[in-house]
């Protein structure tokens, strides 16, 4: 219910392919940026909730996301939708990447595991969980808010703590709590 419905797919071909449903409504990037601005509280709960709930569904099929944030959370009538699995691997699977130096993920929005290289757990989808419910709560994402460069963006991950406004701004209290969980550098002090 919580993700793009898969159609079709083929991950033994010579170029792996996945087919998914399209999903009627808008990335939370579009709502956040263009359409509404920062959410309000309750409906942050609200995306919270439903994506919580595709992460232990896709993790519950032995997946990894590997890649959430904003623009690949669509906003639908029935409730957010996690789409493009296009570099989800399942979570026995090797961790080698395809060249020398790649990237596999969206900096902003990478556990500072993934980026050291460490083999990835469901707990680097909660790691950017925490970073697009601290985006959709500020509008700012918490470790790219400016135009720094991908390195400035990484160690910020890697070494600093996410900037996501005051206590008593839009995002405070027990969801403010949730979400600094979320992004806790070590994997293991994050919700399961």
């Amino acid at each position: 219910m919580w993700t793009a419905p898969v159609l079709d797919c083929d991950t033994e071909s010579a170029v792996p392919w996945v087919a998914t449903a399209y999903v009627a409504g808008a990335p939370l990037q579009t709502v956040v940026e263009t359409l509404h601005g920062p959410l309000a509280e309750r409906t942050v709960w609200a995306l919270a909730y439903g994506l919580a709930q595709a992460l232990t569904k896709i993790h519950g099929a032995g997946l990894i996301h590997r890649d959430l944030k904003p623009s690949n959370v669509m906003v639908s009538r029935q409730g957010p939708k996690v789409i493009d699995f296009g570099i989800a691997r399942a979570v026995d699977a090797s961790t080698h990447l395809t060249r020398t130096g790649a990237v596999l993920g969206t900096p902003g929005y990478m556990a500072p595991e993934q980026i050291s290289g460490e083999h990835p757990t469901g707990a680097v989808d909660v790691f950017a969980l925490g970073v697009v419910l601290a985006y959709a709560a500020t509008g700012s994402a918490p470790f790219s808010w400016d135009d720094a460069g991908v390195h400035t963006v990484l160690y910020r991950v890697m070494n600093q703590p996410p900037r996501i406004g005051p206590e008593d701004g839009p995002l405070r209290g027990t969801l403010r709590e949730l979400v600094v969980r979320c992004m806790a550098k070590e994997p293991g002090a994050r919700p399961d």
